[in-house]
C-alpha cells in the first residue's frame, strides 16, 4: 500500500499533465469554490434577514409547512394510538385525557397557518379543558403508544373572589371548584378572600410556615386594599398585618403566642412598625411592650 502511494506522488511530481492538474485545482479552483460557497452563504443571510424585517409572516409560514410536512408525510402526527399510558394524575381521571385525545383533530390548516404538532396540540387541549394540570410531558413509543405525564396543583387554600370559590396552591394559582358547594375536602385550609388575593398568598405562605402550631389556629386570612393581610384565628381573634416588614410583625405574633394570652385579645394590632396596640374581649384597649 505505501509503495502504491509513492507511485502515486512520483507520478503527481513527474507527470506535467498531473502537475499542473494539481496546481489549477490547488490554486484556482479551491479558491473559487470557497469563494462561490461564501457568497451564497452570504447571499441567503441577507435573503433571511430581510424577509425578518421586512415579510416575517413569510418566514412563519415556511416553517410551520415544512414543520406539517415532515411530521405528516413521515406519519409521525396521527392520531391512531394502541394505547394511552397516563402517569402522575390524581385529581384528574384517565378517562377525563383519553376522551380529550380521542376527540382532537389534527388542525391541518397551513394556509391559515394555524396547524400545531400532535403533541402540542394535545397538550393545549389537556391544559384548557382539565384545570387541575399544571405541566404535562407528552411523548410517544412509535408507533401508536402514547406517554401522558401529568403535575397537577397541590391544594393549599380556599380563595373567595367575585362569589366564586377557587382552590389555590402555594404559589397562588387558582382552579375555580366545579362544585361550589362542595368544601368538605377542603374545610381545614385556610379561606383566602380580597380580590387579588391569590397573587400575593405565596409571601403570606412563607412567614406562616415559620411556625406551624400557630399557623394551624388561623381560620381566614383577608386582603385589604391590595397592601395589607387581615388575619383572623379560630377562636375569633382579628391580626391586623403591616404593609411591610411583615416577617418582623409575625416574629412578634409568635412571641405574643409563647406567652399563652392571646384568647383574651379580640384584636392585635401590627400595623405601626415598633407597635402593638391590643383590644380586649372586654372592649379595652393598651399598648403592648416586651
Amino acid at each position: 500500500m505505501n509503495k502504491i502511494k509513492i507511485k502515486n506522488k512520483d507520478l503527481f511530481l513527474t507527470n506535467p499533465l498531473l502537475r499542473k492538474f494539481k496546481i489549477f485545482v490547488n490554486q484556482v479552483l479551491k479558491p473559487f469554490l470557497l469563494k462561490f460557497l461564501l457568497l451564497v452563504l452570504g447571499l441567503i443571510i441577507i435573503v433571511i434577514i430581510s424577509l425578518k424585517l421586512f415579510k416575517p409572516s413569510f418566514i412563519e409560514k415556511s416553517l410551520v409547512k415544512t414543520k406539517f410536512y415532515f411530521l405528516h408525510y413521515l406519519n409521525l402526527d396521527n392520531y391512531q394510538f394502541q394505547e394511552i399510558k397516563i402517569f402522575g394524575n390524581k385529581r384528574v381521571f384517565n378517562e377525563q385525557i383519553i376522551d380529550i385525545v380521542k376527540k382532537t383533530q389534527d388542525k391541518i390548516f397551513v394556509d391559515n397557518e394555524e396547524y400545531q404538532p400532535l403533541i402540542q396540540n394535545l397538550i393545549d387541549e389537556i391544559k384548557a379543558n382539565l384545570p387541575w394540570v399544571n405541566q404535562i410531558t407528552i411523548s410517544r413509543n412509535m408507533p401508536n403508544i402514547l406517554n401522558v405525564y401529568i403535575t397537577e396543583y397541590e391544594p393549599f387554600a380556599i380563595w373567595n373572589s367575585d362569589d366564586k370559590k377557587f382552590i389555590i396552591d402555594k404559589d397562588g394559582n387558582p382552579v375555580l371548584l366545579e362544585d361550589q358547594n362542595n368544601l368538605e375536602e377542603f374545610k381545614d385550609m385556610i379561606i383566602l378572600s380580597g380580590r387579588g388575593a391569590n397573587t400575593h398568598a405565596k409571601a403570606l405562605f412563607n412567614i406562616l410556615a415559620i411556625n406551624p402550631a400557630l399557623s394551624d389556629k388561623i381560620y381566614s386570612a383577608t386582603w385589604v386594599g391590595d397592601r395589607r393581610w387581615n388575619i383572623r384565628f379560630d377562636n375569633g381573634l382579628l391580626v391586623k398585618m403591616p404593609e411591610d416588614e411583615i416577617y418582623d410583625a409575625w416574629q412578634k405574633m409568635i412571641k405574643i403566642n409563647s406567652q399563652g394570652q392571646i384568647d383574651q385579645y379580640k384584636v392585635i394590632d401590627l400595623r405601626i412598625v415598633g407597635k402593638i396596640y391590643i383590644e380586649y374581649n372586654d372592649a379595652t384597649f393598651r399598648e403592648l411592650k416586651f
